[in-house]
């Protein structure tokens, strides 16, 4: 049963086999196909640009919230709810797509929402801040973290949600 065994008189150390290494056999990088790599790299670069179009259409999104909240404040539960589930979309996706900046600022947007103590507390200034922060960083094809300019951006973000929440 056991692949390998060694005895030292009051006990016996047994091994068991590794089944998950038989299954799979011998790896490497020899043994994984380079086209196959290259098409996977290829889909991924494919769904950045609709990753894109996606943070465009979603920023509209939080610029009409934003004019709805001021139009009817009465909506605010409904549209907290858009927000987040809008920011917490963005935010796991960003840096799969290499827009590491896009999930730095839902974040961000995400926080804001979390400290609020209720939806009436919604500013609709902030929303626009962090939808116009996205749309320079679509608009600029900035990809990674933006560097100093990212994070200058995301700590005047950081620091607008703690002067709104604090």
């Amino acid at each position: 049963m056991a692949e390998k065994g060694q005895e030292n008189g009051a006990y016996q150390l047994i091994t068991p086999p590794n089944l998950l290494k038989a299954k799979v056999g011998k790896g490497g990088m020899g043994r994984i196909d380079p086209d196959l790599i290259k098409h996977a790299e290829t889909v991924v670069d494919s769904l950045g640009n609709e990753f894109a179009e996606t943070v465009s259409r979603e920023i509209l999104h939080v610029m009409e919230l934003a004019m709805d909240l001021e139009t009817d404040p009465a909506k605010a539960a409904d549209i907290m709810k858009n927000i987040r589930r809008v920011a917490h979309d963005l935010r796991g996706q960003g840096a799969t797509y290499g827009y590491d900046l896009i999930s730095d600022v839902a974040e961000c947007l995400f926080q804001y929402t979390d400290r609020l103590s209720s939806a009436a507390e919604l500013n609709p200034e902030v929303l626009r801040a962090h939808a116009d922060a996205m749309r320079a960083i679509i608009k600029n094809d900035v990809k990674g973290d933006g560097g100093v300019v990212g994070i200058d951006l995301v700590a005047s973000l950081d620091a607008l949600v703690l002067r709104m929440t604090g």
